[in-house]
């Protein structure tokens, strides 16, 4: 199914190989570069280095793809990541072999844990040096390494065979459950020169599985004898593109919608269906084990999950009351059944299977049986400072919101609305601190019209903090709020909650952001009070320029 949001702010104009025949000699960079070029990618992320080289020439001379500098591997691999969430569409990152791969490890675990279509390509030694431990810069078994960290992975062993390799990558990438993939070509293969006998393009992805006719029968079976339904939406439905699909058959089924972390988004928060998360943490008490959960998952007789893999973070440590007949629906059949019991397990894209009730319910809205209320209560970081509100109120319905790991973003992860798919992303499953700023100069990249948010806290922010000279230098406008109480809480929370007290290793000492900011050319606002932060929000997103806005607590306050 074709994601409603899955296209590019810049257009896609077409790179020299869809334009001309392959000329008479290709080295095996051209090969990279042009291949790339032929499924679509405009933008590519990275760090250069020497095995890199013949790539990064190559790059060069294809002007209608860009190149965006990167201060670190990691950045550059959460760019791509942010890229590719914002587009559902694959993002691509340059990383050399050895240390650059290694930088970028964590954001191809972050890739890999949410099920994101990210491409790593780096270099190796030359082949004949290939498992000698023979003393070459950067030698590494990076394949073998990384094996748990990505869906795929390839060594380019001639500069023939690139684009098939390529090929490969993608199809990897965005056939099933999407993932990363690792891509290697030892220098030799980039600089070896060879005549193409041929140039095809690219076979088109293959069609995600569809459910069979008496899988559906059975399933609307089930629907039909449901008085009470609850559905629970998952990132899958994002990635089928699936949205407006969803809200058709909730209102078909009068069912609440309820969505995990990665499924934000796949309804409007302002749909009167729209239930938000299925359980949520006191704000008072974040590091509580005990989580809340909608009363409506006891008082419902049947829970439809679509594209949901019942994590950790979505149940709430498992503790879900799912005890009413479960029908679950997901691309990946290892999911079905794994953490609660099925009363139907199907294999297919969450659209497809959505398309599919739609031709088989009754056409016709059907009342809810219960009003959605999405858990919330009134939360304050210090008593007189307030957030949400004015952040909801500044930034455009569709803004991309990128939230970093910090206490701000867990609160948002359930109290913040958002009206459209792909447009609030987080690192759910591998909870990855320093995220946020460079994944929203991924999606900038994509979408350079839009407003483009990050929350980030001062701990993670440090961690990737030089990606402002990226978004200076590539003119990147983000907007970065970041909240500066001088500690890491949340941790700082579970030490004196769990561990009577004993602190250690949580307070900062931190710079003046301010200053930092704009000794980069970012412009700044320090604020510590709700007033203030809605004053400078109005004023950043007036300028549309880098901007970073801090909001000061507590002590830093």
């Amino acid at each position: 199914m074709r994601d409603e949001n899955r296209q590019e702010g810049e257009g896609n104009d077409a790179c020299a190989s869809s334009l001309i025949p392959p000329p008479s000699s290709l080295t095996g960079a051209d090969a990279l570069v042009r291949r790339l070029c032929d499924h679509g990618v405009r933008h590519v992320f990275g760090y250069p280095g020497g095995p890199l080289a013949p790539v990064y020439d190559a790059l060069q001379r294809e002007p209608a793809l860009r190149h965006i500098l990167s201060r670190h591997e990691q950045g550059a691999g959460f760019m791509a990541d942010g890229y590719a969430r914002a587009t559902g569409q694959p993002g691509v990152c340059l990383a050399v072999c050895g240390p650059g791969v290694f930088n970028a490890a964590t954001a191809l675990a972050t890739a890999f844990t949410d099920s994101i279509p990210v491409l790593l390509i780096t270099g190796q030694v030359p082949t004949g040096g290939l498992g000698l431990r023979s003393g070459y810069y950067h030698e590494n078994d990076q394949l073998a390494a990384l094996a748990s960290l990505t869906k795929g992975r390839a060594r380019v062993t001639s500069a023939q065979s690139m684009a098939r390799e390529i090929d490969l990558a993608f199809e990897t990438m965005t056939t099933g459950r999407p993932g990363p993939f690792l891509l290697e070509a030892p220098l030799d293969v980039l600089r070896e020169e060879f005549t193409p006998t041929a140039w095809a393009a690219p076979r088109r992805p293959a069609s995600p599985p569809v459910p069979h006719g008496q899988e559906i029968t059975a399933l609307v079976e089930l629907l039909a004898g449901w008085q009470r339904p609850l559905i629970l939406a998952g990132g899958g439905v994002i990635a089928s593109g699936a949205g407006a699909l969803l809200v058709q058959v909730a209102e078909r089924l009068g069912a609440p919608v309820f969505t995990t972390l990665m499924g934000k988004g796949a309804i409007a928060s302002d749909h009167p269906l729209a239930a938000g998360l299925p359980w949520y943490r006191s704000t008072s008490d974040l590091t509580s084990m005990e989580p809340f959960f909608s009363p409506l998952f006891t008082q419902a007789d049947g829970v439809l999950a679509v594209g949901c893999r019942f994590t950790q973070a979505a149940t709430g440590n498992w503790k879900l009351p799912l005890t009413s007949a479960l029908a679950q629906i997901d691309i990946d059949p290892a999911e079905i059944g794994r953490h609660y019991p099925v009363a139907l397990g199907m294999k297919a894209d969450a659209g497809a299977v959505l398309h599919s009730l739609l031709t088989l319910l009754p056409d016709r809205p059907r009342l809810p049986w219960a009003a959605p209320s999405p858990l919330r209560e009134p939360w304050r970081l210090q008593p007189d400072l307030d957030l949400l509100g004015p952040l909801r109120r500044v930034l455009p319905r569709d803004a991309i919101l990128v939230a970093d790991i910090t206490r701000l973003a867990y609160i948002m992860l359930a109290e913040f609305p958002v009206y459209y798919p792909r447009t609030f992303l987080h690192p759910a499953g591998f909870v990855s601190m320093g995220y946020g700023l460079p994944a929203a100069l991924g999606a900038k990249t994509a979408f350079p019209q839009r407003m483009v948010a990050a929350v980030v806290g001062d701990g993670c922010f440090q961690m990737s903090g030089m990606e402002l000279a990226t978004m200076v230098q590539e003119k990147l406008p983000v907007l970065i709020i970041l909240l500066n109480d001088g500690s890491l809480s949340l941790i700082k929370a579970i030490q004196e909650r769990h561990y009577q007290g004993r602190i250690l290793g949580v307070d900062l000492v931190n710079p003046d952001f301010g200053q930092l900011a704009r000794a980069f050319g970012v412009r700044s606002w320090q604020v510590d009070s709700d007033a203030a932060f809605e004053t400078a929000l109005g004023e950043a997103v007036a300028h549309d320029e880098p901007a970073l806005v801090e909001v000061r607590i507590g002590k830093a306050g």
